[in-house]
């Protein structure tokens, strides 16, 4: 493990160093990565305090050497945490697109920020919400992978345990899936 400030370490350098039990590594681990692990589980659970405890059933696993990943610690902390939050909608007999909400922050392209503008993009976010919703799981966990927490195809693949050329499937699955119900509910594609 280098020597320096801890927060300057690398994620591969703060996991050997908490596989040593060196001070500080899992707290600046923590750190890191608290606040996107807790996003992704209230989004994923629509319930921010479900969200506090899975993000903290996530984080414990840091404190056993054992448990630490061999591989990116980026995709392993993700997968955890999606794990926990599909066990938590198992155990309450929910479907994990109960209530998904897509949060976008893009503008409509060519858009104003006129009344109607604002009321036409928000029924189209909607309505992209919706179709998200009812999507099968495997193509709503890759949109919400790269859109809303930015991982490669690589971090996609680690996370959820399959291969980038599935990723890569399913992500054109998912947007086929998308156009199609666009298509169908409002006469044209234009997700």
């Amino acid at each position: 493990m280098a020597e320096g400030p801890i927060d300057s370490l690398s994620d591969a350098e703060l996991v050997a160093g908490a596989r040593e039990k060196k001070s500080g590594c899992v707290d600046e681990l923590v750190r890191r990565y608290w606040p996107a692990i807790h996003r992704f589980c209230a989004s994923y659970l629509q319930d921010s305090q479900l969200a506090e405890d899975v993000s903290q059933e996530t984080f414990a696993k840091l404190t056993e050497a054992a448990n630490l990943p061999d591989g990116a610690f980026k995709p392993w902390v993700y997968k955890i945490a999606r794990n926990h939050c599909l066990d938590i909608l198992r155990r309450q007999q929910r479907s994990p697109t109960h209530d998904f909400r897509i949060r976008t922050g893009f503008d409509a392209a060519g858009s104003t920020s006129g009344p109607q503008t604002k009321a036409a993009r928000e029924e189209r976010e909607a309505l992209i919400a919706q179709i998200i919703a009812g999507m099968p799981e495997e193509y709503r966990s890759v949109l919400q992978l790269k859109y809303f927490e930015g991982f490669s195809r690589q971090e996609m693949a680690e996370s959820l345990g399959v291969s980038e050329q599935a990723v890569k499937g399913r992500l054109v699955r998912a947007s086929d899936y998308l156009q199609e119900q666009m298509q169908k509910l409002t006469g044209h594609s234009d997700a």
